[in-house]
């Protein structure tokens, strides 16, 4: 359990020594002075999470004591004590920021449930904004993966394509291969980190120079011949479908496109013992992977289904490989990555039905 810090600030020493007695008594490591120009040195050299401290005193007293906290440490709780109540001074202080206000003499049972209510209501609204920044952080990195990954796994491809080329072609320029080999390890790069930004659940941050802070962070099967099989592939992003058509047409496989869920699910529907896979695109602007699953397993519950994703859909993915979808691929993916995948689903058919 954590031990919460405590500063108490008062120029009277039997009442300063009579706070750290209490709180002491109740668990929380005190720290006294006698003035606020004692009690801002103290804060600029230690953390506390309360102040505890008197309204009059000489020098800095308690309201000004509060701004200055509250304009550098706003996280800090600060209550104040006097013995000079007054509605006009209760109500500047909250105003400034301050915890709680209480009246000396002190009853110091209503000081502990005062204390107590004030670290509740910091520790709830630390929760609060942890929170808050954990789903803008998830927010921004599942964007970020989508609209990054899409024309990612464009270029990763057309790298690839392009190499292929430049062989039928029969072209040795190695000026051209190193070029082509710094775009794919770049790209390659940039797609391993957003894989760990995926799967950082905390965020820890790390502080650089000048105030910059930032986030710290197979063997393919062999060839074979497919040239009677038919592979559907539903995605919506024009690029990556003719990316995926290109790749799959290299490789001997017929392709047929649907740029949406309904229409993928018709082709299947009219043409599904043509069709030997179906790579779907989990997320669709009509329908999600799910539910295009479930639709196409109507049709034909031995369908067989790839799904692709560059958000960050972990959970239903497993749902969907839970319910007879046979493979995922996470974007951005290259071409020799999604051949694999095609080639072990046409294995697992054969050997099913042998």
């Amino acid at each position: 359990m954590k031990q919460y810090k405590i500063l108490a600030v008062d120029d009277d020493y039997a009442s300063r020594l009579l706070l750290k007695k209490v709180l002491e008594h109740d668990g929380y490591q005190v720290t006294i002075c006698s003035d606020g120009i004692e009690a801002i040195e103290i804060l600029d050299k230690q953390a506390f999470d309360v102040v505890v401290t008197d309204l009059i005193m000489e020098s800095i007293g308690g309201i000004e004591l509060l701004e200055k906290i509250k304009k550098t440490n706003p996280e800090i709780a600060v209550i104040l004590l006097t013995g000079h109540a007054s509605i006009e001074t209760a109500i500047q202080a909250v105003r400034l920021g301050a915890s709680d206000y209480l009246i000396k003499p002190l009853n110091l049972e209503e000081l502990r449930i005062r204390l107590r209510r004030t670290i509740e209501r910091m520790e709830l609204e630390r929760r609060l904004k942890e929170a808050e920044r954990q789903l803008t952080y998830n927010a921004t990195i599942a964007t970020a993966n989508h609209e990054i990954n899409q024309p990612l796994t464009v270029i990763i491809s057309a790298i690839e394509m392009i190499r292929l080329e430049l062989e039928k072609l029969g072209i040795k320029n190695q000026r051209i291969h190193n070029y082509l080999e710094l775009l794919n390890k770049s790209s390659t790069r940039i797609a391993d980190i957003l894989r760990r930004l995926r799967s950082i659940s905390s965020p820890r941050i790390q502080e650089f120079p000048l105030g910059m802070k930032m986030v710290d962070i197979g063997t393919s099967e062999p060839a074979v011949s497919v040239e009677s099989k038919y592979i559907l592939v539903i995605e919506d992003e024009e690029n990556i479908r003719k990316i995926i058509r290109s790749v799959l047409e290299s490789a001997k496989f017929k392709v047929i496109l649907a740029e949406t869920a309904r229409e993928g699910v018709d082709l299947y529907r009219a043409d599904q013992r043509l069709i030997e896979v179906v790579i779907l695109d989990f997320n669709l602007p009509d329908a999600n992977g799910l539910q295009v699953l479930e639709r196409l397993q109507k049709i034909n519950p031995r369908v067989k289904v790839v799904l692709t994703s560059g958000f960050n859909v972990d959970e239903s993915i497993q749902e969907a490989l839970h319910q007879g979808a046979i493979h995922f691929i996470r974007k951005p993916f290259n071409p020799q990555q999604l051949l694999d995948i095609i080639r072990k689903v046409y294995f697992y058919h054969t050997s099913e039905n042998a």
